[in-house]
Order: C-alpha cells, then structure tokens, then sequence
C-alpha cells in the first residue's frame, strides 16, 4: 500500500514541477514575467535571463526525473531541494516586507504569502513521501488498477496544488 502512495506522490510532483515549468515559458510575456518577478528576490537584472531559465530548466528536469523507477529517487531528491530554495526564497521576500505576485504557475494577482510557505511545506512532505515509491515496478509486482487510482488521485490533487492561490482567494478573501 505505502508502495502506491509513493507513487501518487511522485506523480503529483512530477505534474505540479511540469505545470510550473510549462506556466512560465508558454508565451513571450509569461517568460518576461517571471524574469521580471525575479528582481523582488534580489536577482540583478542582468542575471535574470539566466536564473529564470535554471528554474525553468530544473523544474522540467526534476518532472522528468520522477517519472520512471530507476531516477525517481534522483527526481524526488531534486523536488525537495527545489522546494527548499524556492521556501528559502519566499522567506526572504516575506521578512523584507516586499510584495511580489507569484509567478510559480504563471501570472498571479496573489502576492507572495505565508499561505506559499505552507504549500511548499506540504509539497516538501509529498516529496519525502515519495521516496517510499522508488522500488522498482518489477520487484513489486505493482496491480495495474492500484497504480490507476494511485495515479488518478494524485493528478486530482496536483490540480489543486496548482490552483491553490485561486482556492485561497475564493475561500479567504482579503
């Protein structure tokens, strides 16, 4: 069982890395976005081309990592320390007091908040959770319909992970 939650959670990650990623080179504006949001964080303006496309570049790897058995402890290791940085980050932002959108999934009215933090926190979680998922397929003799719903499950929650500032605002409105 703890096999299958492995699973789902690599693959909420791995969507949630993807969609991340995909959000922030999908159009000229999205990518000059996210280069713009980067100044908030500190990164000097020649220097953002190069950042945005080393988040974007880890991002997609880190996607890719986790979907198959041989590298997914690689990818869940590569999501965790992502997710640090990314805490690491929003932490800075917070303490000096600046107010910057998110741009983790593209263009977002919602300013960075601790609500972010919690997020990553979970994330981080789902990621130490799914290196319980990294034995082999063929070891395991995995039950196709499990995998199913593992799999279902956890693209419904990476759903709601990428959606969680819209859920946020809905829920508590300023």
């Amino acid at each position: 069982m703890i096999a299958y939650v492995g699973f789902g959670c690599r693959v909420l990650l791995a969507v949630v890395f993807f969609a991340a990623a995909v959000s922030k080179v999908r159009g000229r504006r999205d990518r000059a976005a996210f280069q713009a949001s980067l100044g908030a964080f500190g990164v000097k303006p020649r220097w953002r081309p190069a950042v945005a496309a080393a988040v974007i570049t880890c991002e997609l790897a880190t996607a890719v990592l986790l979907v198959a058995d041989v590298t997914a402890l690689a990818g869940s290791a590569a999501g965790a320390a992502l997710l640090i940085v990314f805490t690491m980050a929003i932490s800075s932002v917070l303490r000096r007091g600046t107010s910057v959108s998110c741009r983790c999934f593209g263009a977002s009215t919602q300013p960075l908040g601790r609500r972010h933090l919690v997020r990553n926190a979970i994330l981080l979680l789902i990621a130490a959770l799914g290196v319980t998922g990294t034995t082999p397929a063929t070891a395991l003799g995995w039950n196709p319909a499990a995998l199913m719903v593992s799999g279902f499950v956890a693209v419904i929650l990476a759903a709601l992970v990428i959606s969680y500032d819209d859920l946020v605002s809905a829920v508590l409105p300023r």
